[in-house]
């Protein structure tokens, strides 16, 4: 006898998130998750995680920092033991001898201004090497930041509940903003809210939503992912203020192969009972050209329209 699969399957967030108002994927499709206590560090993973701006940032900052402590030492150890230097106040000796430790720490070495003393000379050398060191992991992290595969899978901001054939349905829309091709894409969408027991607690419920389709070979368009809502959903004959009594959060995963990163690319996403609309249909995002190809409008993943439209 078969095993029969149930019906509230928990995702991997457990049964005991019952905060009201909490959603558990954000829109940006992260976690809403905050980790505390004796975290696993690891600096490089860090580095290439974090944004673009930040990462410059920091890189930035670093090369800054470790100049500075670099002609801090040529000023101990006396300006004088480097040649080149013109006399001048405390402020431009260190101009001087941070950019002396820029041209060294980058292998420039202008030739401008030179070391003469053992000291002098010592500083230099380990500056140099740090600096050969350092840009070989920033060229890796550049490199590695660069080539990690990343989903520029977009998602509508609202969902909406419109009529569907012969039933109502749940829709929400998705599309490619980049060229790149997208093929095997694979969609799967779940509904997770909170119940009230017998004793009065609260629990967290899962239920998958079965979609009128799940895979696209291809994925050159828009794709509106639809949950027809008949007597076997869970949405049957629930109305707005149902949802929003329920704390129905929808989670959409999807999951594809990018032929530009030979790899596979997910994405998430969730609407909350207050990003969902009634009585609209999405606008249609691409049009027919007489004289060229079909033209598709990504401005227009969000639009909506009247149902009389």
């Amino acid at each position: 006898m078969p095993r029969k699969i149930p019906r509230f399957q928990d995702l991997g967030f457990g049964t005991k998130i019952i905060k009201a108002g909490e959603r558990l994927i954000k829109q940006d499709g992260s976690f809403n998750i905050i980790r505390k206590g004796n975290m696993s560090t690891n600096v490089y993973q860090s580095l290439i995680n974090m944004s673009s701006w930040k990462f410059l940032g920091y890189t930035l900052l670093f090369l800054i920092v470790s100049n500075s402590i670099f002609a801090g030492l040529f000023l101990m150890i006396g300006i004088e033991q480097l040649n080149g230097i013109p006399e001048g106040s405390i402020v431009s000796d260190f101009l001087y001898a941070f950019f002396f430790s820029v041209q060294t720490f980058t292998t420039v070495g202008y030739g401008a201004i030179s070391p003469h003393s053992i000291s002098a000379n010592f500083i230099a050398s380990i500056c140099a090497t740090i600096g050969l060191g350092v840009f070989a992991i920033t060229t890796g992290l550049f490199f590695a930041r660069f080539s990690r595969p990343r989903s520029h899978v977009a998602f509508s901001k609202q969902a909406i509940i419109t009529p569907y054939q012969d039933v109502t349905s749940f829709q929400c829309r998705l599309v490619n903003t980049r060229t790149h091709n997208i093929i095997n894409i694979e969609a799967q969408m779940s509904l997770t809210w909170l119940k009230e027991t017998s004793k009065g607690t609260f629990v967290r419920k899962y239920s998958k939503l079965k979609l009128e389709r799940e895979k696209l070979d291809l994925f050159p368009m828009n794709w509106t992912l639809v949950h027809p809502i008949t007597e076997n959903s869970p949405l049957f004959g629930k109305t707005n203020d149902d949802l929003k009594k329920m704390h129905a959060e929808f989670l959409l995963m999807t999951i594809g192969y990018d032929e530009s990163y030979n790899q596979k690319i997910h994405s998430n996403t969730s609407y909350i009972y207050s990003e969902i609309k009634t009585g609209v249909k999405f606008k249609q995002m691409y049009f027919l050209s007489e004289d060229g190809p079909t033209k598709l409008y990504l401005d227009d993943l969000s639009a909506l329209i009247p149902l009389e439209e």
